[in-house]
């Protein structure tokens, strides 16, 4: 049996700068939250100080604000994170945010 030879790949120095260029297949995709859900959940936050979050983004409904699906809190919250505005700890596919003196400031 011959072994053939593989042809170069087509379109050369473009084709693999377009190839890094490409999006990871494992990139986030973007998350529209309705107002009325993210005050909800900033109102809820204040009012208590802590949220939990199970890492879970398909589960249907937060454990805690039932009529809003995980997704949407654990993104708002990872907003909120990004800002400093609250602190998380992961443990045991949980997260766990602690709202910050500049979280309080902000949403108040």
């Amino acid at each position: 049996s011959r072994l053939r030879a593989r042809a170069p790949p087509r379109g050369g120095r473009a084709a693999r700068r377009r190839a890094c260029l490409a999006p990871p297949p494992c990139a986030a995709a973007m998350v529209l939250i309705p107002k009325k859900e993210r005050r909800q959940i900033l109102e809820h936050l204040f009012k208590e100080g802590v949220m939990c979050v199970k890492k879970d983004p398909r589960a249907c409904r937060h454990n805690e604000l039932e009529d809003i699906p995980n997704l949407h809190v654990m993104m708002v919250l990872r907003s909120l994170c990004s800002r400093a505005y609250v602190t998380e700890k992961f443990n045991w596919q949980w997260y766990y945010y602690f709202l910050t003196n500049e979280g309080i400031d902000y949403l108040r």
